[in-house]
This record gives C-alpha cells, structure tokens and sequence, in this order.
C-alpha cells in the first residue's frame, strides 16, 4: 500500500466550485462545493460538519490514488 499522502506534489486532487445558485444546492456559486480525485473522478462534499474527505474518497479499483491519505490518517492507523 502507498504511503503517499494527498499533499505530495505526484498527486493530483482539485477543488470543484458549486455552478448553481445557493438556493439550489446550499453553496453560492463558485464557491468550493466538492474535493475531487483527478484521476477516477471520486468527489466528496465539502460541508462544515466533519466529512469523510480525501482519506476516504471512494476510487475506482485501478486508481493508482486509491490509498493515497493524510499523514493525520496513516498515523492513526498505523501498524507498526
């Protein structure tokens, strides 16, 4: 399994801005609405409660990001 985390510069995740008005989605438009894999597509929602976010991004099974996490994340669970 990779050890690289999502802040290494080899990988690729970007900021998708909310294209609807607030009224429809809860997120003005333009602003930061989904953090999203480059390579398979997997998003997650950006929301002020806490949210899975990129250490649990569902990837497809060929991502080679697919085990890519935080390093917050890779020492929690750790096993050393």
């Amino acid at each position: 399994m990779s050890r690289r985390s999502f802040a290494d510069p080899s990988t690729e995740f970007e900021l998708v801005a909310s294209r609807t008005p607030i009224s429809e989605d809860g997120y003005k438009m333009g602003e930061p609405k989904l953090v999203r894999c480059s390579e398979c597509g997997a998003d997650v929602l950006l929301t002020e409660d806490p949210s899975p976010g990129i250490d649990e991004l569902s990837h497809s099974p060929g991502c080679s990001q697919r085990f890519v996490r935080s390093r917050w994340w890779q020492q929690q669970f750790r096993s050393d």
